[in-house]
């Protein structure tokens, strides 16, 4: 499993499927919008539906302020639960439309993505209470190192950092194998994860890092064009000037589908660096497809 043929079949999905991968993109930012405009009209709903509880005169007391914030407290935690939902059913829909191992229409895709979205969510949450708890074992190791003085605290972060990338790497397969083997349950997710990449930690790290390089550039040649233009923003003298307005208006414009550009070309690209890691892990650990989707 070598770094060049990660990157370089990485890249040929995106290439070869940019259209399908692109057009989910869009159906995905097509819900995002709605769940905002939704957010945006329940929040108005629930202050005018406390304003119309009020009788005529009346103040905003202390009843009537708590029912108001209770109500937008709601409100924001179904918003922000739903965000959550389509954000994991996106990345699980486009590691599943770019894996190598599967084969999937768009709509396929789709409906695999929302299906699996509360799955990815779970696992979410477990990591993170994995992650609190982990992050409390080791404050309490670093108070002990600190305690040695300046050279305790600089051999445990010599400690800490690789062993943090090291689980990060072994951890690396989670959305594929919620979305491409379809398993549920967070526990064996993480459990199939861990052992499929066994001996291979090494190569996901020096693959994420040239890929990472990688996306960097890409994402700078993208916002490049605009460059130009914005610095005209960082010149009052320029700015002065009436026509300099257009210019300056126009790097704004560039920067932002810059962003946007960028944001998308990241997004899939991920998608399908992780959807290559599993495939060659799955290959690696000499699964076929019946034990790979069982």
């Amino acid at each position: 499993m070598g770094v060049g043929e990660i990157l370089s079949e990485t890249f040929g999905i995106v290439k070869g499927r940019f259209g399908p991968l692109l057009g989910l993109w869009a159906i995905y930012f097509a819900i995002t919008v709605v769940l905002f405009i939704g957010f945006g009209m329940a929040i108005g709903t629930a202050g005018i539906g406390t304003l119309a509880t009020m009788a005529s005169g009346d103040s905003l007391n202390g009843s009537a302020s708590f029912a108001a914030v209770g109500g937008m407290a709601v409100v924001i935690l179904l918003f922000y639960l739903g965000y959550l939902l389509v954000a994991m059913a996106q990345y699980a829909s486009t590691i599943l439309l770019a894996s190598p191992l599967r084969q999937v229409t768009v709509g396929e895709a789709l409906g695999a993505g929302l299906r699996a979205g509360p799955a990815l969510l779970l696992l979410l949450i477990v990591l993170m209470v994995g992650y609190f708890g982990g992050a409390l074992v080791l404050s309490l190791l670093g108070a002990a190192f600190s305690a040695l003085g300046s050279w305790g605290t600089g051999l445990f972060a010599l400690i800490l950092i690789p062993l943090v990338i090291w689980i990060g790497c072994r951890l690396a397969p989670l959305f594929a194998v919620i979305s491409v083997d379809g398993m549920r349950n967070p526990f064996k997710v993480i459990a199939r994860s861990w052992r499929l990449t066994r001996g291979y930690a090494l190569s996901i790290f020096l693959s994420s890092l040239v890929f990472i390089v990688i996306l960097v550039v890409i994402c700078g040649i993208a916002l490049l064009p605009s460059i130009g233009m914005l610095r005209t923003l960082a010149d009052p003298a320029g700015l002065a000037d009436p026509s300099a307005a257009a210019p300056a208006v126009g790097g704004v414009l560039l920067f932002v589908l810059g962003v946007v550009v960028a944001g998308v070309l990241f997004n899939l690209a991920y998608c399908a660096f992780s959807a290559v890691i599993h495939a060659k892990l799955t290959g690696a650990a000499g699964e076929g497809a019946a034990e790979a989707f069982a």
